[in-house]
């Protein structure tokens, strides 16, 4: 029996919907989805915050316009944004929202951020306040998990710091460990940088030399375009940052620097600043440091800070706040606080003290682990007889603030 071209084609329709059917209940089941998450709410003393963004497509992010001038995006990535919050000069908090909206469909989001107006009586803690301008701030991202020394250094680059004093910068060196990390911190709830430096089985050096000591530092680029980064001449800076020394950290009877001022021409030998952890050999005694050096041996101040327990410092971050004004008879201010209960570890000011170096421009600041191995080595086999041993030290949120600018700094002596 002969089936006409229509039934024909009626019957193929009817065996083929089912398919038809399944592709719209398929594309039905694109429900749009949109998830914001983080921490809303942000100290008056500002800083940088993650906000986690899941979707189903790609999306955009905007500031509401009237908080552009306090908020700012500053990186975004596939799950994930970067915001930028300044310090809030008053005592009254305020809000912004930021507003995600998926690219391929009619749906939005909002993450309202809430900032705390400072308190009453943390005005001289205040750089804004104090009439600071804020000249650049740096963090860990999110884009840098598990990202080599390079791409740390290029994006250090990026906010005037690099990352080119360390084992991985010569072939002479321990070139092939890692000594530089990027985490994110639950405590902080951002991305930081872990320094790590080694004893055993691998030495590791001083930019390829196996001598006397090993370094491994980030510090302030010094060229023309990054004299902001820098003390100049007659200059004031407010330098804050943060760190957290692990527990067990073993320093020794040499010199064991976390932090330095240093001075990046003339007399550029001894630091003029330091934190530095010092113990005995045995590990007994260990302690946290304050050194001043200055330009000749009659304007030293030597170790202005000693015995503060690094006990105190285990395994916790400390926000440290430094002022300093770069002259001969100078200004010099330090105060670390720990950030779990805010106490107050270290508090120190000084005034009449030499802060500066014959024949400099520029006064760099440096972070990381900078220690000696307590004698020189004899041989390449032979290592440290001052039982220090592989150590770590994480460091983040970095912020210089500065006035009184030198418009044109120069050499000065």
């Amino acid at each position: 029996m002969k089936i006409s071209y229509l039934k024909y084609l009626s019957i193929i329709l009817v065996m083929l919907s089912p398919l038809f059917s399944c592709n719209s209940q398929e594309e039905a089941k694109t429900i749009p989805t949109l998830s914001i998450s983080g921490n809303e709410n942000i100290e008056s003393g500002g800083g940088i915050c993650t906000i986690q963004v899941t979707a189903t497509t790609g999306w955009k992010a905007h500031v509401e316009s009237g908080a552009s001038s306090w908020l700012q995006i500053k990186e975004t990535g596939n799950d994930f944004m970067t915001v930028f919050v300044a310090p809030n000069p008053t005592r009254v908090s305020r809000t912004a929202q930021i507003t995600v909206k998926l690219e391929k469909f009619d749906k939005s989001g909002v993450f309202r951020i809430v900032q705390k107006g400072k308190n009453a009586d943390s005005v001289s803690d205040d750089p804004i306040a104090l009439g600071y301008t804020l000249r650049s701030s740096m963090q860990g991202t999110p884009a840098l998990m598990d990202k080599d020394y390079s791409q740390i250094h290029s994006h250090m680059k990026q906010y005037g710091w690099d990352y080119s004093e360390h084992p991985n910068s010569s072939d002479l060196d321990h070139n092939d460990g890692i000594h530089c990390v990027n985490i994110y911190d639950e405590t902080l709830k951002q991305h930081v940088f872990k320094f790590m430096i080694h004893v055993n089985p691998f030495l590791d050096g001083d930019r390829g030399k196996l001598e006397d000591r090993q370094r491994n530092e980030m510090k302030s680029q010094t060229s023309g375009s990054w004299y902001k980064m820098n003390g100049n001449w007659d200059e004031r800076q407010w330098l804050e940052w943060k760190f957290k020394i692990p527990k067990g950290f073993r320093p020794s009877t040499s010199f064991c620097h976390i932090h330095q001022l240093k001075a990046q021409e003339g007399n550029n030998g001894a630091p003029i600043i330091t934190i530095t952890l010092r113990g005995n050999n045995d590990g007994t005694n260990r302690r946290v440091q304050v050194i001043h050096t200055g330009d000749i041996s009659s304007t030293n101040k030597g170790t202005v800070v000693d015995n503060i327990s690094m006990e105190e410092f285990e395994d916790e971050w400390v926000q440290v706040q430094e002022e300093v004004h770069y002259a001969h008879n100078g200004f010099f201010r330090i105060k670390i606080t720990r950030i779990r209960d805010n106490k107050v570890l270290i508090d120190y000011s000084t005034d009449n003290i030499d802060m500066w170096r014959k024949g400099a421009t520029n006064i760099r600041n440096k972070f990381g682990i900078y220690r000696s191995y307590g004698k020189t080595l004899s041989d390449p086999d032979d290592r440290p007889s001052n039982g220090i041993k592989d150590e770590s030290l994480f460091l983040g949120d970095f912020y210089i603030y500065e006035k009184n600018t030198n418009p044109n700094p120069q050499p000065h002596d």
